[in-house]
């Protein structure tokens, strides 16, 4: 058994049962460690309640890799699909892939991507208004990093509300699942193609967040596609229950209101074969989810 300090707060996020779809919560209690606190630790913030597909997207960040143009979804096919479910699933994909692209202010592949973006949301006669912005707003938007995340956050923000409001629930939260889908599968590259060891301690991390995208969708299973998908989520949930991530008390601060919580991540306690299980469905994962884009 492998057992890890660390010495900064890693993003991630935490399920306490408590998101806005009323999710189901489940082995969710993170572990408090008070022995042995670690003098250089930082103190970080832990959002522990999904709402939109993008807000993970601090996951990849500060990995020193730099932008991987093969890593994001293929934009080619997006016009083929027309099943309203998947192209909510790729709606989070998506706005994973754009947020990436944003960070590394690559200004073309974020104008693809966001036209995609535009693309997949008329066709599910989203309103048109979410977008409505003139050119030159819109380029501003694209040259500006810090201007396009406030607008991606907007944006998906937006298109949540219309899918509760409409009572497409279902979308929803497949557009969750495709924005956490997409995160993961961007780490798992990281880790695996970068040797990039922090990676794999981010990604071990994410049992919580599964939790709470599981809670999520065991509430929409009259879905065909997530009662589909359920299956692998379970597996990988059965996958992260055998990981244990302690954080330390002292310092523990929670803020319902904003849905995040501050605390010191102490160490991660897992079989090296548990990692590189979680890596594999994950890349299986996202290959099902895709299927016209792959072949």
């Amino acid at each position: 058994m492998f057992r890890y300090a660390f010495h900064a707060v890693i993003l991630s996020f935490i399920l306490n049962g408590c998101n806005p779809s009323g999710s189901q919560s489940g082995e969710t209690d993170f572990i408090s460690a008070p022995d042995n606190p670690s003098t250089v630790a930082e103190v970080g913030e832990v959002v522990y309640a999904l709402k939109i597909p993008t807000d993970i997207v601090s996951f990849f960040e500060e990995t020193g890799t730099g932008f991987d143009p093969g890593i994001t979804c293929p934009l080619e096919k997006i016009p083929m699909y027309d099943n309203p479910e998947h192209m909510a699933l790729l709606l989070g994909v998506l706005g994973v892939d754009l947020s990436y692209c944003t960070l590394f202010e690559r200004v073309t592949e974020t104008a693809e991507c966001y036209h995609h973006i535009e693309l997949l949301a008329g066709k599910l006669e989203l309103p048109r208004e979410i977008f409505e912005d003139s050119p030159g707003e819109q380029r501003a938007y694209l040259e500006n990093p810090d201007s396009l995340k406030n607008q991606i956050f907007e944006i998906y923000t937006e298109m949540d509300n219309q899918f509760r409001e409409n009572n497409q629930l279902s979308l929803a939260s497949l557009s969750l699942l495709g924005g956490w889908l997409e995160t993961m599968y961007i780490g798992v590259k990281i880790y695996k193609d970068k040797t990039v060891m922090e990676m794999g301690d981010r990604i071990l991390q994410q049992k919580y967040s599964l939790n709470s995208l599981s809670g999520i969708l065991s509430n929409q299973q009259e879905s065909l596609m997530i009662r589909r998908y359920m299956h692998t989520v379970n597996k990988l949930k059965e996958v992260y229950n055998k990981v244990e991530i302690h954080y330390e008390t002292d310092g523990f601060e929670m803020d319902s209101g904003q849905q995040v919580f501050h605390a010191t991540l102490s160490e991660i306690i897992y079989e090296p074969e548990s990692l590189e299980e979680i890596c594999r469905i994950i890349l299986q994962l996202r290959e099902d989810i895709l299927p016209l884009v792959h072949h």
